[in-house]
């Protein structure tokens, strides 16, 4: 799974049954604009040049939209333990932190 921020500053899920990566795409669109798109859209923050916390309850409810396992709530469990376990969730576990592609 990962997200993506074009020129119009929305923000999209793509490949939401995908739980081996995740990590934000920036399209054409600078870190300022894209730090403000996250936060209009409730998603998140950018954290420095390379990384953004993205907001668990959020991220959950978007990408579970477009999902289409039958098994999708299991995967989705498992990648956010996944995720603490390698200690790249936030200090009170509301938001991982991802990598900016």
């Amino acid at each position: 799974m990962y997200l993506s921020i074009g020129p119009d500053q929305v923000v999209s899920v793509h490949e939401a049954d995908d739980f081996t990566r995740l990590h934000l795409e920036l399209r054409e669109i600078g870190p300022d604009a894209a730090g403000q798109a996250l936060q209009a859209a409730g998603l998140g923050r950018l954290h420095g040049p390379d990384h953004a916390y993205l907001d668990l309850a959020a991220l959950r409810g978007l990408a579970s939209a477009s999902a289409t396992s039958p098994g999708w709530a299991a995967g989705w469990d498992a990648m956010v333990e996944y995720a603490r376990r390698k200690g790249w969730l936030s200090a009170d576990g509301d938001a991982v932190r991802v990598h900016l592609a």
